[in-house]
Formats: structure tokens, sequence, C-alpha cells
């Protein structure tokens, strides 16, 4: 399953994994603890986040991208 961006929306997603990876690794060495992501899209940037020590929450709106990242990333 992929979602597509939609412009009503304004969606740009995230698809590079080591632009997504630093992100992450730039929290943790900030001592970051809670992290709030608005609008993950597919994920790229949420499983680096999930891979850390860090309390991960994300706010999307778009049903696709929810019903994505619940088959995904939700155990």
């Amino acid at each position: 399953m992929t979602v597509r961006a939609k412009k009503h929306l304004g969606q740009h997603f995230l698809k590079d994994e080591e632009i997504a990876k630093k992100i992450a690794d730039s929290l943790t060495e900030k001592n970051y603890k809670n992290v709030l992501e608005i609008g993950p899209g597919m994920g790229v940037l949420t499983k680096h986040l999930l891979q850390k020590k860090l309390k991960t929450s994300v706010i999307e709106i778009d049903s696709e991208s929810v019903e994505y990242l619940k088959a995904n990333y939700l155990n």
C-alpha cells in the first residue's frame, strides 16, 4: 500500500531515509524525550523516531495515511 500526496492538504512527503535518520539522531543528541510529529505521511521519519528512546506521538488527518501507519507501525 502506498499513499499519494494530496494537493488540497498541501502534502509533501519526506522520502530521503538518510535525512530522516539525521533528524531523529539530532533530537536524541539534544536530549529530547517527547516528540510530536505532525503529518507523518508514510512514516519515513516516524520509523526512525520509534527506534529512539523518545515518546513519539503523531497526528495525521489524511485517512489514507492513517491506515498505512496503522498497518505498518502499530504493534
